[in-house]
């Protein structure tokens, strides 16, 4: 069994995901429709905000400049659902996060696709790229999941 590292939960990503936040990077009518539940504090699932479809999987975790990241139980969660997966390390900065003072703000992320077809290089982005990431996921998973709805026999 595998000890906290930690001793406590970061809240920091989940923190940065709150519409009070993402809302500097893309506004508000874009940043209420960044929906996500967290699944064990470094699992989220990024869903359609208006019925709920499941639309992404990203694991997370605070980025020490570990080279890689282990995600073989995501990747394969991936795979068997069907939507996209990603890695994401985060690099606090010193200065809280406005909208939760509680949590320090994110400086920085390392991004990698982990399903379908895995990058192996690290992508890195700013909060305002990874928030218009986010939006850009949700409309090409949300497009999928409308063509897969289109071309069932039975509807």
């Amino acid at each position: 069994m595998q000890t906290e590292r930690y001793g406590t939960r970061d809240q920091a990503y989940s923190a940065w995901h709150r519409a009070q936040s993402t809302r500097r990077y893309v506004g508000i009518e874009e940043a209420v429709r960044l929906s996500m539940i967290d699944l064990d504090g470094a699992l989220y699932v990024e869903y359609d905000d208006q019925d709920r479809e499941p639309l992404a999987l990203i694991e997370t975790a605070r980025d020490v400049g570990q080279a890689t990241k282990a995600c073989t139980v995501t990747a394969r969660l991936a795979q068997r659902s069907g939507l996209p997966a990603y890695v994401v390390l985060y690099q606090l900065g010193n200065e809280a996060n406005p909208a939760d003072l509680s949590q320090p703000d994110i400086l920085m992320f390392r991004v990698r696709r982990i399903w379908p077809q895995p990058e192996a290089e690290w992508r890195l982005l700013t909060p305002r790229s990874w928030a218009g990431a986010l939006l850009q996921i949700r409309r090409w998973a949300r497009a999928k999941l409308d063509s897969v709805a289109a071309n069932d026999p039975m509807w």
